[in-house]
């Protein structure tokens, strides 16, 4: 695993990268010679125009998260992804031709445009034929995969089993599952017996979850030596009595040891909740966001925000005119939410319900909610309704990314129900965020509480390279309307 700005990307996705860019490269000069020797003319040069073009498809596939695991280890989710988002890249880069060729020449050269669709087409059966060699790889090899040992068989170890079979066993192999026991057992010729009889060895479970092996501290170290471990989950709940000496051990020898919860947050992207203390939050300094965030984050706010508004002028006049020609009441809506240390603020937006949606009192929204008017269906859909939320980031009660703010009379009784719910505006909330891009909408108890697991993770982990990777795909949550209610 790579960790980058406290972020981490698997080593397969960067590989990935570099090749799919390579390949849209490669097809771009080759096609660029080819045209060129035809008599077609062109603006830039082959090597500016190849970068181009690899750049853009790149940065187009990251937008729907074709670099993040259920693309990775799923090629049919990859073939769906790209055959949608890989037309958007050729539009987009058409465009922008067009508009380079008239402001360079005065007229469209139909080289660029030539060369766009031509490289692209070539490239997405390539693109398929280079996801399911590398996920033979993944399946045949493990020089990409973690290869773990889980101290545990409880519910710790069944969750990482389960995580296991759903990632296809393709982000990480589990050597096997053990229980720690001396001196009270006979190893076998490998250092390990089978065992699946009731114990209770500081897993607080009175019975194992799944066959787990049987073996001796002082065997631990030859264990994962010969069965080529490289990295030990402790999934114990119960530390007292823990052989830290022999685990200390296999760290020196270059055996990672990690923590259960560690483990889950780097698999996952959130924080496992059921391991969350009072003393963890508060001896843990990534919950407090520094000084070097803070402006980074609000530069980032106020040059996207004047950029977005620009852009997005000739959108926001169009809906608001329809809004007023459907239907009587304002354009736009204000509504109290709880922001930055628990501090109300009005949120704006475009009016997607009726005047009197709320007229027997607040609930949250639903699919195919009846309230939503036609102009409002088509606005929640492709995010347009969020778009003054823009002039909340202008005046600093939000950021771009953040965890969503939710209504005060929510907010109360989630706090009730879920421990540490208000550790979540420990930062600004935000119009989109890590939550909204991993975890569909939800207008549960148990939906708040995963989406808290995903928002405390991007509390933890934030950064600049991690507020720009959840901007870029919010383009996925637009076009699969993933959280779109």
């Amino acid at each position: 695993m790579l960790r980058i700005a406290r972020f981490q990307i698997s080593s397969m996705a960067v590989v990935i990268i570099f090749l799919e860019a390579g390949l849209l490269y490669f097809f771009s000069y080759a096609y660029y010679q080819i045209l060129a020797s035809k008599g077609l003319s062109f603006n830039l040069a082959y090597d500016s125009v190849a970068t181009l073009i690899a750049f853009g498809s790149i940065v187009g596939m990251t937008s729907v998260g074709m670099y993040d695991r259920k693309c990775l280890f799923h090629i049919d989710v990859t073939i769906s992804r790209a055959l949608v988002v890989l037309p958007l890249v050729l539009f987009v880069l058409a465009i922008f031709f067009i508009i380079f060729d008239y402001a360079v020449q005065g007229r469209m050269l139909i080289g660029n445009h030539v060369l766009c669709f031509a490289s692209i087409i070539t490239f997405l059966p390539a693109l398929v034929v280079l996801r399911i060699v590398c996920l033979y790889i993944l399946d045949h090899f493990d020089g990409f995969k973690q290869r773990s040992l889980v101290i545990g068989a409880g519910l710790r170890a069944s969750g990482i089993q389960k995580l296991s079979q759903d990632l296809r066993h393709r982000s990480f192999v589990i050597v096997g599952y053990v229980k720690l026991e001396p001196n009270n057992i006979q190893p076998n010729t490998e250092g390990s017996t089978q065992s699946t009889r009731r114990r209770n060895s500081g897993d607080q479970q009175t019975e194992d979850m799944i066959p787990c092996s049987v073996i001796d501290p002082n065997c631990l170290l030859k264990f994962c030596i010969d069965n080529c471990v490289n990295e030990i989950i402790v999934a114990y709940t119960e530390r007292r009595g823990m052989p830290v000496n022999d685990l200390l051990e296999c760290k020196i020898n270059g055996i990672n040891t990690i923590d259960f919860g560690a483990f889950w947050e780097r698999e996952t992207g959130q924080i496992f909740l059921d391991d969350m203390s009072p003393s963890w939050l508060l001896f843990s300094e990534e919950f407090q966001l520094g000084k070097g965030r803070v402006i980074v984050q609000r530069t980032f706010d106020i040059v996207v925000s004047c950029l977005l508004l620009l852009l997005t002028l000739p959108i926001t006049l169009l809906t608001a005119l329809l809004i007023k020609l459907e239907s009587e009441g304002p354009i736009f809506y204000c509504q109290e939410r709880v922001g930055l240390r628990g501090k109300p603020f009005n949120v704006i937006k475009f009016r997607s319900m009726r005047t009197d949606a709320e007229k027997y009192g607040p609930r949250w929204a639903s699919k195919n909610d009846n309230r939503v008017t036609r102009v409002g269906s088509i606005i929640r859909k492709v995010r347009i309704d969020e778009i003054p939320q823009v002039f909340n980031v202008l005046k600093g009660d939000m950021a771009f990314v953040g965890p969503r703010p939710e209504r005060p009379v929510f907010v109360s009784f989630l706090a009730e129900k879920i421990p540490y719910y208000n550790v979540r505006h420990a930062a600004k909330p935000g119009i989109t965020g890590w939550a909204q891009i991993n975890y569909p909408y939800g207008a549960t108890e148990e939906d708040a509480k995963r989406k808290l697991a995903y928002d405390l993770y991007y509390i933890r982990n934030g950064g600049f390279i991690l507020d720009v990777l959840i901007m870029m795909q919010t383009v996925k949550v637009i076009l699969w309307h993933d959280g779109a209610h």
